[in-house]
């Protein structure tokens, strides 16, 4: 670079003169003129307009010299601003391409991610679906244990016991027959308690299976909404029609569900579906379990009571026999 005391820097052009001295002497003619115009006023004289102002040939294509050349520099100007939006155009598209490249790839994993989750929702809305039928066999089982018991087994014994009670003198003692009556009757009772609390636990775990398999159902009517959309969206090309109509918008706002959020609601769901399925059945098991051990505790008291009734019957007919021998002899004498 020429530094500004340089002997190159201090030396005008010569179309910078000439600018110079055509400026000059515009400035001149223009000081003239209002000069004669105040000289006039004062004199109250009539002001006749000066004649239009000659210029020199010189003047002249120095004058066209100086439109050229901004016009060159305007054109220039131009060219460097198409040259640049060119430049901004092709860097523009080339960052649209990659974006909508990125945007292609995480929406097919968006899609990935919704089918599979909604597989699995699907899969557990199933086993919810069969568990529950399940629990309503054991439900209607229970209920007909309970009120077999209720309104046979239990009312043959209370039967038993009252009929009993019909016994005259020395007769109406408290046997073993009467004790094992009123072990049947606890038993029979026992096992009603125990069937009630397994038919209150298979109620609510059938409320339970319910409660999920109806946020399963929204959750799953959810994700299809979202899969439809996001397959509508992937099908999207810049040549797809209508792209230009305005529908309207709906503010998006991140705060209010994040993607984890989004995986850890779907997953709560998930896993609350598989618990509550892993709970209904072991207690399928212990119903089974329950009303096996029932029927069996029933059957041994039940044949406990009726050896104790044999053991009474053959010694009452014992003494029966020995009175009736006792009674003859004695109406002998």
């Amino acid at each position: 670079m020429v530094s500004a005391s340089s002997p190159v820097s201090s030396q005008s052009s010569p179309g910078t003169a000439d600018a110079s001295n055509l400026l000059g002497i515009s400035l001149q003619k223009v000081a003239w003129a209002n000069t004669v115009y105040k000289m006039a006023e004062r004199q109250s004289l009539v002001i006749v307009p000066p004649p239009p102002a000659r210029f020199t040939l010189t003047e002249w294509e120095l004058n066209n010299r100086r439109r050229y050349r901004l016009a060159d520099d305007q054109q220039q100007l131009a060219e460097r601003l198409l040259a640049e939006s060119d430049r901004v155009r092709e860097v523009t598209e080339e960052v649209t391409k990659l974006n909508k490249t990125e945007v292609d790839k995480k929406l097919r994993e968006r899609i990935t991610d919704i089918e599979f989750l909604k597989e699995e929702n699907e899969k557990q809305k199933t086993e919810c679906c069969l568990e529950e039928e399940a629990l309503n066999t054991y439900k209607e089982r229970l209920l007909d244990a309970i009120e077999s018991l209720k309104e046979n087994a239990l009312k043959l014994c209370n039967k038993c016991i009252i009929l009993r009670e019909g016994r005259i003198g020395i007769d109406l003692c408290h046997d073993d027959v009467e004790k094992e009556l009123v072990k049947e009757v606890q038993t029979i009772e026992g096992a009603q308690s125990l069937l009630m609390r397994a038919l209150e636990q298979t109620k609510e775990q059938t409320r339970l299976l319910r409660s999920t398999k109806y946020f399963l159902d929204r959750d799953h009517q959810n994700k299809g909404t979202a899969l439809k959309i996001d397959r509508q969206c992937e099908a999207l090309q810049e040549t797809s029609l209508n792209l230009s109509m305005y529908h309207g918008n709906a503010p998006l706002n991140p705060g209010n569900v994040t993607n984890d959020e989004w995986n850890e609601f779907c997953r709560k769901n998930i896993d609350r579906a598989a618990k509550e399925i892993n709970n209904a059945r072991p207690l399928r098991a212990y119903i089974n379990t329950l009303l096996k051990q029932v029927i069996d505790d029933l059957w041994r008291q039940y044949h406990i009571t009726n050896d104790a009734f044999k053991i009474r019957i053959e010694d009452t007919r014992r003494a029966k026999d020995k009175l009736e021998r006792e009674h003859y002899e004695v109406s002998q004498w």
